[in-house]
């Protein structure tokens, strides 16, 4: 595994480099900047007058909750930031008409004794492919504010493509669509399941703290974890993800070497070009056919939209 700063590859041999378990951190992208502006005036505006940072010391878990549960949404499916992700993966140099997008998701890391459940979850090690991500996933994370040591992410890159034990097998993607509409509600305690290593003990423990501005790209089936907040502030971050359709049709991706999930993500993403999702024949063509009456796409209602900055 190797840590690249800024490489200057093609899309395609990044994706490949991304596959293989390596680390991409990007550092000079306007679009990334831009993003976190944006963000920033959003968490502003949400928590003022206090300093997001600093709005957990003023506003306990129930408050937070509701507060989040209500933004998250909005800001996820607002098309300014739909239109920013878009520009993100556009300025890289990913084909707008051969990539398809999640949408970004803003995540929220509280110091410990606050939030740390549902709308604010701390993972523990996973991948995302125990979620049902498809092998070709790509995640983009970005922070909003400065980072430390204490407050970020941590990798085990050795283990990338190494079995270890998980819960994966009791997850299953369309049940859990239906699930998710009750995270808001978690506050004292996780309801959802939600696939983790078991009594895990990584080989390495490798912590990269990127700059606000930065974006670092890793597969979603890079086994990660959220390091326990001991840093007294809270974290923002935002991440999206891309699948590459000719890698898909392919089968052109990271190893799957211990999922036991069942569903898949695929219809969650959308084109750069259009916002088209992938055609149905396609997906089950590669997925297999759901059971009757799955919950395909995670859909809560979104009760207004975000101005725009």
């Amino acid at each position: 595994m190797t840590l690249f700063i800024d490489p200057d590859v093609r899309p395609r041999h990044l994706r490949q480099s991304l596959y293989r378990g390596d680390l991409v951190v990007l550092t000079r992208l306007c679009s990334v900047s831009e993003f976190v502006d944006y963000t920033r005036e959003q968490l502003a505006d949400l928590f003022k007058p206090h300093d997001p940072e600093r709005a957990h010391e003023y506003i306990d878990k129930a408050e937070m909750a509701r507060l989040l549960g209500s933004w998250k949404p909005r800001f996820i499916h607002s098309p300014r930031s739909k239109e920013l992700v878009c520009k993100i993966i556009r300025e890289v140099g990913f084909s707008a008409k051969g990539t398809h997008y999640d949408l970004p998701k803003p995540r929220t890391s509280f110091p410990t004794g606050h939030l740390t459940t549902g709308i604010a979850y701390a993972f523990p090690w996973h991948r995302d492919t125990w979620y049902s991500a498809p092998a070709q996933q790509i995640n983009w994370w970005l922070p909003v504010f400065a980072l430390r040591a204490d407050n970020c992410m941590r990798f085990d890159p050795r283990n990338f493509d190494r079995a270890v034990a998980n819960t994966s097998g009791e997850f299953d993607y369309y049940r859990n669509n239906t699930a998710r509409l009750g995270t808001v509600s978690q506050i004292s305690s996780e309801q959802q399941v939600r696939p983790a290593a078991v009594d895990y003990t990584p080989v390495d423990d490798l912590v990269v703290v990127p700059a606000p501005g930065d974006v670092l790209l890793f597969s979603g089936a890079q086994i990660h974890a959220s390091i326990p907040n001991t840093s007294g502030r809270a974290r923002f971050s935002v991440d999206f993800r891309t699948v590459d359709v000719a890698d898909l049709a392919a089968h052109r991706g990271a190893p799957l070497v211990d999922v036991g999930c069942t569903g898949t993500a695929i219809r969650d993403f959308r084109r750069v070009a259009d916002g088209q999702s992938f055609d149905e024949e396609t997906v089950q063509k590669l997925f297999g056919t759901p059971p009757p009456g799955s919950t395909l796409v995670f859909a809560p209602p979104v009760v207004e939209e975000l101005h725009a900055s």
